[in-house]
Order: structure tokens, then sequence, then C-alpha cells
């Protein structure tokens, strides 16, 4: 049956079921189970036989109290002449108060005792489908009910099994389906393939197996990295070439540059090489980005769309910039980019070349066929985050591409990136969504996070590996973190979204242990220390010949020669060119003032070259990009969500696309490090919040005659109805930045946060009182609005 067919059925079913209003019911899911109840499998079973078997999972003494107070007609009108409830219905129940991928398949692992598993899939799929469309239809349940069982699903499913990668037969690895529907694709010179890959999905490994098993095709394996590329030569069999990108346009044009390499374009040089009137740091730093999009881009010459919308004033403020000034820009930039591709041009630098400027120069000067000659194939790995340019090149090559990478992992983006894997057109396209790297709950938020703020439909899932969020691994590694004192080396890793996250998680560990080990990811000296004491002595020395002595970044020099305010300058250059970088070193020394000297000796004393023999490892997460840790302690500087998701349409001025798909992006990465353990910050269980994920946990309800609980939310007046059916309870977490509290949630509290599952429990829900909310963002959010719009 066609999607769109199928579809329509479902939501027929659910209309005739009163499980879909208009409106949304507040029985929606007593209805489902109603309707679950009546599951009719295609093989014989037992009903007395299933129900034994439902006997024995933790969560049925909740089921059944759920059926027989409040869906009571389910043994009246479905009586299948057994003794107990509906089993049908109470696995319905069962997998709605499911709390993780592990109650679900313990309720598998009861009932392969009396039922084959394609009647088992059946019924997982058919709830699947009907929690999916509820969803769908706006019913407010958690995305965790669906997740839970689509993630065992595929397990089942989509399980590993051997494949044979020799020419004598025997298995050698275990690969996916996924996996080996890609490596079932025989390409052709005109075929362009693009590899989906989730986080940890194995996208290396199924290329190198690709290769081995076509020993006659010669192929390119294209990377932005050098430490990747060097990996790859030492992975990949011997009919891969492993090059990064940079490399192949050196050899061909960037070589000639070697006398006048600068390694980026910076806006303080640019202004000593503007005419007479057009100069200024605001100015310059428009160029630079001019340039910088230019030089990204796939088009032959500069043009006004390559100059950017808007400015930062002097006085800080964005500013448009009008089709006047934006024509004068493109030609001061042309101008320069003239001057930079003179070989014999060095009179100022500004006119030296960059990295990206010879990779330009590669692409204009179409080296249509000169890869195609050489290879069969080729491999563009991370093409997520490719430039036009570099796109332009690898595209217009005579022979077969298979582009790989993963959309949501594109946090290139200021550097001109663009996802390939989106605007490039495609002869057929795979998918690698099962992750080998960690289990079902760091799977679960990875994937959640796609969904609230991105929008992503696709499903990531894990393996059948142990760990968890918040767990007591978590937890170990928090009080590691806070006494600075680890037993286990290389396994704990910090990630923070800026540099001076970094620096301050660095600190704190120094601080509680000067003698831990800390291992700098991409080392410690490009930690940016020696800037961070640039900036210090700029700031704190007052001979000005004594501060250019001990000054060693040439653009903070140039500061220290002015006979006052040099600090303030520096500062006020810093704003006008918006440079992020130095920022975060201004931040940084304003804030530890007099004790940045001893930190940074401290920090560089303290810092281990080895990720394996270090206590913690610290470091941003486009630093981190490609690594993994047993566990990862997430920092709380990524993107702020002001509250939590019942109270979130009360903030007007917050919505998640208005926040740069690369923020995002950022935190999915830094999650998706983890193998074993995550700790969670407040801002990504807020997220969760959203998908009505609270992580709240139903136990049976306290015998009759007992004093009523209280509700554990601050300022509900409602307690626990006597009677209900079952109770449910937040779980305390301990964050990086807090510990969340825990306690009984009154049915109207549990309404609120996650919908009709209240129903499952009593039928006084509306009759109780409401919670007098009081909400008022903290008051940086209007600062951190301002940072994107």
């Amino acid at each position: 049956m066609r999607e769109k067919e199928m579809v329509l059925e479902v939501n027929a079913t659910l209309r005739n079921s009163n499980i879909r209003g208009p409106p949304p019911s507040e029985h929606s899911l007593r209805n489902l189970v109603v309707l679950m109840a009546q599951h009719k499998a295609r093989e014989r079973v037992r009903p007395e036989d299933v129900l034994e078997c439902v006997k024995k999972h933790r969560l049925f003494p909740q089921a059944e109290a759920s059926i027989r107070l409040r869906i009571p007609d389910i043994k009246k009108f479905l009586h299948l002449d057994i003794e107990g409830p509906n089993p049908y219905a109470a696995m319905a129940v069962i997998l709605i108060l499911s709390e993780c991928v592990g109650d679900v398949q313990a309720l598998v692992s009861l009932l392969s005792g009396c039922m084959s598993q394609t009647s088992i899939t059946e019924y997982l799929s058919h709830m699947a489908m009907m929690l999916l469309a509820l969803e769908r239809n706006g019913i407010h349940i958690s995305n965790r009910l669906h997740y839970n069982i689509y993630y065992v699903l595929h397990l089942l499913e989509n399980g590993p099994f051997s494949v044979c990668s020799d020419q004598t037969g025997c298995p050698q690895v275990q690969l996916t389906r996924e996996q080996q529907q890609i490596l079932s694709h025989d390409i052709q010179p005109e075929h362009v393939v693009k590899i989906i890959a989730f986080a940890g999905t194995g996208k290396t490994t199924t290329l190198i197996k690709y290769a081995e098993l076509r020993p006659h095709i010669r192929f390119l394996y294209v990377a932005f990295n050098s430490s990747v590329a060097s990996e790859a030569r030492r992975r990949f069999p011997s009919n891969v070439d492993c090059k990064t990108v940079h490399s192949l346009a050196y050899r061909d044009v960037g070589w000639r540059y070697k006398p006048k390499m600068t390694p980026n374009l910076y806006p303080f040089s640019i202004n000593f090489a503007l005419p007479a009137g057009r100069g200024g740091f605001v100015r310059a730093k428009v160029i630079a980005t001019t340039l910088s999009a230019f030089m990204a881009s796939a088009d032959p010459t500069i043009s006004t769309r390559h100059v950017p919308f808007d400015y930062v004033t002097h006085k800080g403020r964005r500013t448009v910039i009008d089709s006047e000034n934006q024509q004068l820009f493109a030609q001061d930039a042309q101008t320069i980019w003239g001057k930079m591709t003179d070989i014999n041009e060095k009179s100022k630098r500004a006119y030296y070349m960059t990295h990206d400027g010879y990779m330009k120069l590669w692409q204009l000067s179409k080296p249509k066929r000169r890869l195609s000659d050489q290879y069969d194939v080729i491999f563009l790995d991370e093409a997520q985050d490719c430039t036009p340019a570099i796109m332009d090149v690898l595209l217009s090559q005579r022979c077969g591409k298979i582009l790989v990478g993963d959309p949501h992992q594109q946090i290139y983006t200021f550097r001109g990136a663009v996802n390939a894997l989106t605007t490039a057109s495609h002869t057929h396209i795979f998918y690698l969504t099962q992750s080998f790297r960690f289990g079902a709950e760091i799977a679960y938020v990875g994937a959640t996070i796609l969904k609230v703020c991105k929008g992503v439909q696709k499903i990531l899932v894990g393996g059948k590996q142990e760990g968890g969020v918040c767990d007591e691994m978590a937890n170990k590694a928090l009080e590691a973190m806070r006494t600075g004192v680890s037993s286990a080396r290389g396994k704990i890793g910090i990630l923070s979204r800026c540099n001076s996250g970094v620096f301050k998680g660095a600190v704190q560990l120094t601080d509680a242990n000067p003698n831990c080990r800390v291992h700098f990811i991409g080392g410690v000296e490009n930690a940016g220390l020696d800037k961070i004491m640039d900036v210090y002595h700029l700031m704190t020395q007052e001979n000005k010949n004594e501060k250019s002595r001990l000054i060693k970044d040439a653009i903070i020099r140039s500061f220290s020669m002015r006979e006052d305010c040099a600090f303030l300058a520096f500062k006020k250059y810093v704003t006008q060119t918006d440079d992020k970088e130095l920022d975060g070193k201004v931040i940084i020394v304003e804030k530890y003032q007099k004790r940045i000297p001893e930190l940074v000796a401290r920090l560089k004393g303290c810092s281990e070259v080895s990720l394996h023999e270090a206590d913690f490892t610290v470091g941003t997460v486009h630093k981190a990009k490609g690594l993994e840790f047993d566990t990862v302690i997430i920092n709380d500087d990524f993107a702020y969500i002001p509250t939590s998701g019942h109270n979130l349409s009360r903030v007007p001025d917050f919505s998640f696309s208005r926040i740069p798909a690369d923020e995002w992006n950022l935190l999915y990465v830094a999650v998706t490090r983890a193998r074993t353990s995550l700790v969670l910050t407040k801002n990504i269980l807020r997220i969760l919040t959203v998908a009505k994920e609270y992580f709240l946990t139903s136990r049976v309800s306290m015998e009759a005659g007992s004093a009523p609980l209280p509700c554990s939310i601050s300022d509900c007046p409602n307690c626990i109805t006597p009677g209900s059916a079952f109770t449910m309870s937040k779980q305390s977490f301990k964050c990086t930045d807090r510990v969340t509290s825990s306690g009984p949630l009154c049915e109207k509290c549990v309404w609120t946060r996650i919908g009709p599952t209240a129903f499952l429990m009593t039928d006084e829900v509306f009759s109780m009182a409401d919670r007098p909310e009081r909400l008022e963002p903290p008051i940086h959010y209007p600062f951190f609005m301002a940072l994107f719009f």
C-alpha cells in the first residue's frame, strides 16, 4: 500500500476509535489501549499464556490497575474468558509507561516464551504506528513512547549479520543491512551517490569494505583534515589514495605562493591596504568577509552577492549595507584579490595568499579531468563541510562520486561551508542510522535534539551497548570533575561551545587538584594561552616598550605602541571586527585579572600530550569532532533554552528555528561523542521536555487510607488523587550545572507535561486546581537572543 493511502487509513482508524478529535481527546491513550486490546495476531496465540508472561513485567501492576480502574469497558466488552486483564491491553499500557528501551526489551523477552518473533514484531509495529500517528496529529505524548518501540524493532529487524569480504568466502566482519545495501551498489562513472551517515554509524568502515570488495578499481579518498587523511592511509587498502583537498590544490597551484603564505585574512592588515577615506576596521571586516565568501563560492568573479547583508558599526550596532556601498566593498575586495593572486606582490600583509585563496585559484583553473584521469571513484568524506568551490571541482570529474557525511554535523558555515549532502544532485542515496558508538539512552538524546531543534524525522538509533544519561557513571565523572581526581585515565571528555568555556573548565579542574593531568584537544600550544597572556600584558603593562617586548602576537602588539588606552583601543577593534576568538580572550582576561599569569603557567604545567594518559580531556566541540569518550560532560555555554517545554509558549521571542542550525549541530555533535555515559545540562533537559520527555517514573499507588501525598512541583496546591491507578514521580538528576529535584506529581501536573497519560491515572484531572505559573526569563536571556537576531 502506498504511503499516502496508509496515512489516510491510520488517520481514519484514529477518528473511528475516538483516539483523535477534532479536538484532540484527553482520552486518546485510553482509547488507544482499547484499540490495541482488539489486536489480532495472524498466528494462533493463547491469551492466557500471553497474560502469564506479561504479568512478570515490572510495570504490570500499574498496567493492571489502570485497566481495571480507568478502562473497565475492556473487561466488559472485550472479555477473553481469562482471569485478569486483556493481555494486549496490558502490553499497551506497559509500552506507554516504559521509561527506556530496556523496558520494551524486557517485554519482548517475556513474550518470546509464548509468541513467535513475527507475532511480537506485528504487535510492536502496530503500537508504534499508532503512537507515531498520535504524535503527528498533535496529541501531546512523549516522543519516547514511539522511540522505545522503534528502537527495539530496529534491533530485531536490522540486526548485524556476517558478510564475506574476501575471496575465500570467509566472514570477516559484522555489517548491518544498511551497510550491506551500500556495498551491493556497483557505482558507474555517471553516478553521484550520497551516504547520509549519523554519528558513529560506521561510515569509514563501510568505505573501507567498499574498496576492499573492488580491488580492481582506483579510489581517491578526499578529507579536509591532515590527521584524518593520515589515519585513512593507515586503514584503507592499497587501491585507495588518501589526500586532503588542500594538498590537491597545493600540488597544482598553491606551491607557487609559498613565499607569501598567510593562515588567514585579517581585518587589521586589510585596513592598511584600503584607499584613503575608505579605511577603518569596520570596513576592513566587511571586505575580509566578502573575500572569504568569494573564495568559498563557485563564482568566477567578486560581486555584490559576496558582500554581507549588514555589518557592526563603531558603536556595536548592526547596520544594513545599501547597494551603493555594496558596490564599493566589492570593488575594494576585487582590488585586494588581484594583489593576492600576484605572486610578486608582497608590499602589504593583506596581499598574502591564504589556503582558501589558492583553493579558489585551483577551482578557477578548471581542473576538470585531472582527477578522473587518475581515479575511477572519488570518496568525499565529511561532505557536509564542503564549500561550493570544492564541490565545483569534485562534481565536475568524469568518474563516480560517493559523498559521505552527516548533515547535522555541519558546524563550519562561518567558513563558507555548504551542506553538499543537501545541495548537490544525486543519482542514489543511502542512510546509515544505527550507531556503533553508544546505546539507547545517548541515541535518544541525540535523536530528540535533531527532532525538536531541526525537525528531523529520520531516527538515530544505537546498539545494544549498556550505558545511560546522568547515570551512576556520570555521577562519578561529575565528582571527579569537582575534585580534579580521576581514576579513569583517557575516559572523561569535557566539551564546551567556546574557548572561554574550555579555559574555565581547565581552571576549575586545576583549582581543585593542581596535580591533575589535562589533555587539551588540538594540543596546549593551540589552546590560545599565549594570546591570553598577550591580552593580559596589553591590559596591565604600563610601559609601552615592555608591552611590545612581552607581546608575541603581531596584531595585539601593534596596539601596545599607543600612548594611552591601548587595551580600550584593542577592545574597540575586537568589537568592530566582530572577532569572536579575540573577544573570548578579552572575556577571560577581564574575569581572572591578576590570576592570569599563574593560571596560564599552571595549565601549561598540567597539560598532558597523550589523551589516553590524561585524567581529563577538555576542548571545544569544533576540535572534538571525530573523537569519542567513555563519558562526556557537556558545558553550559551552548544555545540557551529559556524554560521547560510546557511553559515555552509563554516566551514569545523564542523559537528553535530562529537560532542558527550550526548551534544545534554543535550540541548534537557534543552529545554523540559519548560512548557509555553522558552528563546533561539544564538546557538539554529543557529540549527533551519539548518532546514531552520529563523522565517521569510510574509507581503503584499507596494503599487506601494513606495520607495523600502533596505534589512536589513548587506552588502547586494539589495532592495525589486518592484511588489513582498509579503515581508518577520526577527523578533527580545531577547535571553539569544543577541537580534536579525529585518527587511525586499530581495528575494535573502530569497532564500539563505529558498530556493524556494523566487519564490513565485518574478521571479527576480537570477538577484539580491549576498551578499559579510565574515565569520570568533570566536577565541574560535578551542578551542571548541579541546574539542571533
